[in-house]
């Protein structure tokens, strides 16, 4: 009796492994989630500042502070109000950038470019044109395609001769996708 068990266990499993053979199941690979995330700004340095600590380029960092459309010295706000000015921000996780949010406080439409600062720290202009923000306070944003380099930094060229008055930029949110 042992032995026809055996013989008909045998069998079965012939039987199962050549049914295998026969039809071949497709193997798909469950995409991973893209996690989405928007960050505020570590650290910021610029080319120049109204005064410091106040109006100072580390006022551009973390969550928006300024409610309201006046000269705040929680935000940051160049020397001169009237010419070309640069904020530089770097982030904490690097991403795959998609969009830049840029709280304003006061005198909006003077951006002029926004470019993103990769991993190695080289530079890839990704908006320039003519900021026609009016709403103040405000939010600029500038929207592209994800990009296919990490993220590490943003910097934001501002002419603000456009408007002959400073600029003050309270926060700069970047969004993009982790890795």
């Amino acid at each position: 009796m042992p032995r026809m068990w055996r013989f008909i266990g045998w069998g079965c499993l012939l039987l199962i492994l050549a049914a295998c053979g026969r039809e071949r199941v497709p193997v798909t690979a469950t995409p991973k989630a893209s996690v989405v995330l928007s960050q505020w700004a570590l650290e910021a340095e610029a080319s120049s500042s109204y005064a410091v600590p106040d109006w100072g380029p580390a006022r551009a960092t973390g969550e928006p502070d300024v409610q309201a459309c006046a000269d705040d010295p929680r935000a940051w706000a160049s020397a001169r109000g009237n010419g070309l000015e640069w904020l530089q921000l770097r982030y904490v996780e690097p991403v795959y950038a998609t969009e830049v949010r840029i709280f304003q406080t006061l005198g909006p439409g003077t951006i002029a470019r926004v470019h993103l600062i990769d991993s190695g720290g080289g530079q890839k202009l990704v908006w320039e044109g003519t900021d026609t923000s009016t709403i103040c306070p405000g939010v600029f944003t500038a929207s592209f395609p994800r990009t296919e380099y990490l993220v590490t930094g943003v910097r934001i060229e501002l002419d603000e001769s456009r408007t002959g008055f400073w600029n003050q930029i309270d926060a700069v949110s970047l969004v993009g996708i982790l890795p």
